[in-house]
């Protein structure tokens, strides 16, 4: 595994790994928001083991890991169904493991499965069920306060389709985690975030590509979306931040709530580099950092948290797209709102710029409503 704490004191001394995150226009991470970063990583960590243990004998957590097998087996035949699709195979990413194990593993040597339709959904879809404290990370400069509540964030942005489930597991019960708000986040094919004035963004009145959900009984949140692009230092990522007690307004946003979790979520290499060989992505003329050189893939890693997404191809044809899935487990009563400052606000009457404020996330006020 990178040793992450040398590589961010190398980074905090100004070396040129750094330098190249630094290098998409808005793309800072202040010495001191990355030492914060890595302090809450280190501090959940400290008990992951103890977690681990318990979660893997818990009967609760197992039912929880059932469940989540059938809806993915489920959603996966209602997408096809949706598609039209007749298809003989599946193909599915499955392993745990620590970063350096994930790359070698999962992209060097490739652990790719193929499975029949007859394959039971508890080996397909159980994959991924994390049994690890989900480390934090660095939030971005990308992150929009207010955003609105759906499913659906595609709007019209053109690429391979994604169906995304998450799913929260409270670390401290290994029970799932209701009635969260889950922000999700990140950039189109060709690289673009929406929402942001920095240069070569979608700009303040754009909504494309992000949205915000609420987890139902089993933690879940499902979010319809495309493969994100990819740009420059930073490779294919999905941002992922959660909160509790927020109020959801009559407009369809949100308010208030402490952040308890800031993640990132990741793709195999060899998808990525497949995807990114279609239209749109191919239009994209930066090059593309891969996940060993993206040193934030490492801040996601441990022994047991794998943050690289399960996927099943819905059909060998990409426009089809991919069913993903993730569980996340997170401390419910931990609160990273220092670490959360969002770039922009989405206002009733349009986005409002939060550069140079530091500001602190939240929603359309009830005053605009």
């Amino acid at each position: 595994m990178l040793n992450l704490k040398a590589l961010i004191t190398a980074a905090l001394a100004g070396s040129s790994l750094l330098g190249v995150v630094m290098a998409h226009p808005g793309e800072t991470h202040s010495a001191e928001k990355i030492k914060k970063s890595i302090a809450a990583r280190d501090l959940g960590m400290l008990h992951s083991k103890r977690l681990v243990e318990k979660c893997a004998t818990s009967p609760k957590h197992q039912a929880l890991q059932a469940r989540a097998a059938a809806r993915r087996s489920m959603a996966a035949q209602v997408l096809r169904e949706k598609r039209g699709i007749v298809h003989k195979r599946m193909e599915s990413k499955r392993d745990q493991g620590h970063l350096d194990a994930w790359l070698n593993t999962c992209h060097d040597q490739g652990s790719t499965h193929d499975y029949s339709l007859s394959t039971p959904e508890s080996i397909i879809f159980t994959s991924n069920a994390t049994a690890a404290l989900t480390p934090e990370t660095i939030i971005g400069p990308y992150f929009v306060a207010g955003e609105y509540i759906r499913s659906d964030v595609t709007e019209s942005q053109s690429g391979v389709p994604i169906h995304l489930d998450i799913q929260f597991i409270d670390m401290a019960t290994c029970e799932a985690v209701p009635n969260m708000l889950v922000d999700i986040w990140h950039a189109n094919a060709t690289g673009v975030y929406s929402g942001v004035e920095a240069a070569g963004q979608g700009g303040l009145n754009s909504t494309f590509l992000r949205g915000i959900q609420v987890t139902d009984h089993d933690g879940v949140t499902q979010f319809d979306s495309i493969f994100p692009g990819h740009y420059t230092g930073r490779t294919n990522h999905i941002h992922v931040a959660s909160r509790r007690g927020g109020q959801i307004l009559p407009n369809g946003t949100y308010t208030g709530g402490t952040v308890n979790h800031i993640g990132q979520l990741y793709f195999d290499e060899e998808l990525s580099t497949a995807i990114e060989a279609f239209e749109p992505y191919a239009r994209n003329a930066v090059a593309r950092t891969t996940n060993r050189g993206d040193f934030l893939t490492a801040d996601e890693a441990t022994a047991d948290y794998d943050p690289f997404v399960s996927y099943v191809k819905l059909s060998d044809d990409a426009d089809d797209g991919l069913l993903m899935w993730i569980t996340i487990g997170v401390n419910v009563t931990a609160d990273y709102d220092d670490l959360a400052s969002a770039a922009a606000h989405y206002y009733k009457e349009g986005g409002k710029s939060n550069s140079g404020a530091g500001g602190m996330p939240g929603g359309r006020r009830e005053e605009d409503e």
